[in-house]
C-alpha cells in the first residue's frame, strides 16, 4: 500500500464527521490530478484542502539512505488554496520496507505522518527528508507529536511536524486530530513570509492549556511576571508546573534533583541593594569573574533556545527590586524583533569579561610546570569546566537577555517587605493568588502538577512573536483587524495628555498620577494579538469580545497595580467619586456580558478587585496588593 492510500484509508476510517467535499462546488477548472489532493469539510463548517505526496527513496546501498519530496506537483493545489483562502496541507508517510529506513532507532516512521509545511512559492522540486528523521530519530523518543523547523536540520524545507497516528490496528486519532483543529496552514497569508509563526497547544489537551491561560497570554506578551498574595498559595509552585509541562524529554530531565532543568529558583536576601547577587562580579583580586546561579541559568537558556525557561525569584520584594534588579528592567524595554527572534542590549556586554583568564600561574616550592629563574609555577584551573565553558562564551558574546527566557517574581505584602516603585509595576504583568478551594489539592488531577508530560507544551505557546504594536497590525494574518484595533482601543483607553474622554479609562485617571501611556496601549495590543491567533482568527466584527477581554486582563493586571494613594488623591467629580467608583461604572457599562454566571470571570474578578480597593480607601488609603 502506497503512503497516499495509506493516509487517505486512515482519514477515512477514523474522522467519519469530515464530509469530503468535490471540487466543483468552485466552479473552476481543475488543472492538478484530483486523487493526490482533496477537500475535506471539518468541524461541519471549514473546508480544508489535504494534498498527499509519496515519498521516494534513493542511495538505499548506504547507512542512511536517501528519502526526497517531489514538489512541484504540490504547486497548483497550493495556489488553488491561496486563490480561496483555504487552509493547505501537505502530508507524507513512510510505507517503504523497514531497511530503508535504516539508523532510525527510537521511532517507527510507519506510525507517523509528516506535514510538509514549505512555501510552495519559492520551493523547487526535490526536497530532502533524510536530515529530518534523523532531527526526528533523536528527539522524539515515544513522544507522539514534533515540529522540526529549518533551523534543526538542514533539509531545504521550511519546517515539518511528525504526528503519531498508531497502527492500522490501533489508530492514535487525538493528536492528529489536534493538528488539523490547531494549526493554521494558510497560504493565502503566510505563503510569502512566516509559516513558522503558529501557536501550538496541540501538544496537551486544550482543557488543561486553558487551565493556564492567564499565564500563557501574560508571558506571550512580556517575559517578566509577579505573582501577588498571601504566603503559601503556591505562586512559587505554579513556575514549577510551568516548567513540568514544558519541559522535554533528554538532558533537561536528567540533570538531577526534584525540579527540571528549565526551573531555576532565586531567593531574594533582604541585604541586596545592588545587582551583583545576580549579575555578578569581577574581583581583581583574584582575576575571577565570581558568576550566579542567574547567569548560568541565562547561559543555559542561550544554548536550548527552542525550550522555554523559568527563572523564579522567590520572595522578590524582601529587597528593593528596583535597586538589585535595575540592569533587567531596563534592558527588558531595549527588546527588538529582528527576524524570528526578539533580541535586547546587553545585560553584561563582552567587555566585562576581557581580563577573565581561564588559568592564574601560581607560585609553587617544587615540581612547577613553569620555571623563572629559581621560581617555580604551575597553572591553575580558576573555574570549573562548566563554568569554564560560560566566562569563553561570555568573553565572546557577552550576555542578553534569550527570547525563551521567563522571569517570574513571587511576591508576599507585609512587614518584612518592601513596595514596588511604579517603574517595576509598569514593567510587568501583575496577577493575584490568593488560594483556592482546599478540596483541590486531593483531587487526582493535584497529583499531575509536577509531573513530566509525555507531549511537552513547546516554545511556540509562550515565546512573544511581536514587540510592538506596529509589527502586529503590519502583519498580514491581523492586517484585516487594523481599522478596529486602532479605532476601539484609543476610545477605551483614551489619550493621557489630559484631554481624554470621560467614558474612557484615561478619562477616569486624568487628575491622577496614574494615567497610563504608550506602553500600556503597546501591550494591550500585543495581549489582543495572543487572543486573536487562539481564537483562530475571526472575522473582524467578532472580535469585540476579545477586545473586551484584553482590555479587562490590561486593567487587572498592568493598570490596577499602579492606583494607591488616600482618599484625596483618588477623587473625582470634586470629592462625589473616586476612581474606583468610576472604574467600575466604566467595567459594568462596557464589558458587562449578557449572561454571566461564572464568579471567576476575568469581568467578575475585575470587578471584586475594584470593590476590595475601594473597600480599603474608606479607610483612607488603598492599594492593590
Amino acid at each position: 500500500m502506497d503512503s497516499i492510500t495509506r493516509i487517505k484509508e486512515y482519514i477515512n476510517r477514523n474522522f467519519p464527521d469530515w464530509v469530503k467535499i468535490d471540487f466543483s462546488v468552485f466552479n473552476e477548472i481543475i488543472d492538478f490530478r484530483e486523487e493526490w489532493s482533496e477537500l475535506y469539510r471539518i468541524n461541519n463548517e471549514e473546508i480544508i484542502l489535504v494534498s498527499y505526496t509519496n515519498i521516494s527513496i534513493t542511495g538505499t546501498d548506504r547507512a542512511k539512505p536517501q528519502l526526497r519530496v517531489f514538489l512541484d506537483e504540490y504547486k497548483k493545489p497550493f495556489y488553488f488554496a491561496k486563490k480561496h483562502q483555504l487552509r493547505f496541507y501537505l502530508f507524507s508517510i513512510f510505507t517503504k520496507e523497514d531497511n530503508m529506513a535504516r539508523g532510525l532507532n527510537n521511532f517507527n516512521p510507519k506510525e507517523y505522518i509528516i506535514s510538509i509545511e514549505t512555501n510552495l512559492d519559492v520551493e523547487g522540486s526535490r526536497r530532502d527528508l533524510r536530515s529530518i528523521y534523523d532531527y526526528a530519530n533523536e528527539k522524539l523518543n515515544e513522544r507522539k507529536f514534533l515540529k522540526c523547523t529549518r533551523a534543526n536540520y538542514k533539509a531545504d524545507i521550511n519546517q515539518a511536524s511528525f504526528i503519531y497516528i498508531g497502527t492500522p490496528e490501533s489508530p492514535y486519532k487525538d493528536t492528529f486530530e489536534n493538528f488539523i483543529n490547531i494549526f493554521d496552514s494558510r497560504p493565502y497569508i503566510n505563503s510569502t513570509n512566516d509559516i513558522d509563526r503558529q501557536l501550538e497547544y496541540n501538544q496537551l489537551p486544550l482543557t488543561e492549556i486553558d487551565d493556564y491561560s492567564t499565564f500563557v497570554n501574560a508571558l506571550r506578551t512580556k517575559p517578566f511576571l509577579l505573582l501577588a498574595g498571601i504566603s503559601g498559595t503556591g505562586k512559587s509552585q505554579k513556575v514549577q508546573e510551568l516548567a513540568f509541562m514544558t519541559c522535554p524529554d533528554g538532558e533537561l530531565r536528567n540533570e538531577g534533583g526534584t525540579t527540571p532543568g528549565n526551573y531555576c529558583l532565586v531567593e531574594v536576601k533582604p541585604n541586596w541593594h545592588d545587582s551583583t547577587e545576580l549579575l555578578g562580579y569581577y574581583s581583581a583580586l583574584s582575576g575571577k569573574y565570581e558568576l550566579t546561579d542567574f547567569i548560568r541559568f541565562a547561559y543555559k537558556a542561550t544554548q536550548n533556545r527552542d525550550v522555554p525557561f523559568f527563572l523564579c525569584l522567590d520572595e522578590m520584594n524582601l529587597a528593593p527590586v528596583e535597586q538589585y534588579f535595575a540592569e533587567y528592567l531596563s534592558v527588558l524595554e531595549t527588546r527588538k524583533k529582528v527576524g524570528d527572534e526578539i533580541q535586547t542590549q546587553y545585560l553584561l556586554s563582552k567587555d566585562r569579561f576581557s581580563n577573565c583568564e581561564l588559568q592564574k600561574k601560581v607560585l609553587v616550592k617544587d615540581e612547577g610546570d613553569i620555571i623563572e629563574g629559581d621560581k617555580q609555577y604551575k597553572m591553575e584551573f580558576l573555574y570549573s569546566e562548566k563554568d569554564a565553558e560560560i566566562i569563553t562564551y561570555l568573553k565572546e558574546n557577552g550576555l542578553t537577555l534569550p527570547d525563551n527566557l521567563f522571569v517570574i517574581g513571587t511576591v508576599n505584602m507585609d512587614d518584612t517587605t518592601h513596595q514596588f516603585s511604579r517603574k517595576v509595576i509598569d514593567r510587568a504583568f501583575t496577577i493575584e493568588m490568593n488560594g483556592g478551594k482546599m478540596a483541590e489539592m486531593f483531587s487526582p488531577e493535584s497529583k499531575m502538577l509536577l509531573e513530566y508530560r509525555d507531549e511537552p507544551v513547546p516554545i511556540e505557546a509562550f515565546k512573544a512573536e511581536f514587540v510592538r504594536a506596529y509589527e502586529v497590525l503590519d502583519d498580514a494574518r491581523f492586517a484585516k483587524y487594523k481599522d478596529v484595533i486602532s479605532t476601539r482601543i484609543p476610545e477605551l483607553l483614551g489619550d493621557s495628555d489630559g484631554t481624554a474622554e470621560a467614558d474612557s479609562i484615561n478619562g477616569i485617571l486624568n487628575e491622577t498620577p496614574f494615567r497610563i501611556s504608550y506602553r500600556v496601549q503597546n501591550e494591550l495590543v500585543l495581549y489582543l494579538s495572543t487572543l486573536i491567533e487562539r481564537a483562530n482568527f475571526p472575522e473582524p466584527d467578532q472580535i469585540e469580545v476579545l477586545i473586551g477581554e484584553a482590555t479587562l486582563a490590561i486593567l487587572l493586571e498592568k493598570v490596577l497595580p499602579r492606583v494607591q494613594g488616600e482618599q484625596k488623591q483618588l477623587e473625582t467629580q470634586k470629592g462625589k467619586s473616586n476612581v474606583l467608583k468610576d472604574l467600575k461604572t466604566f467595567v459594568e457599562s462596557h464589558f458587562k456580558p449578557e449572561e454571566d454566571t461564572d464568579a471567576n470571570s476575568l469581568y467578575n474578578q475585575v470587578l471584586r478587585k475594584l470593590k476590595e480597593m475601594d473597600g480599603k480607601l474608606a479607610n483612607y488609603y488603598t492599594n492593590f496588593f
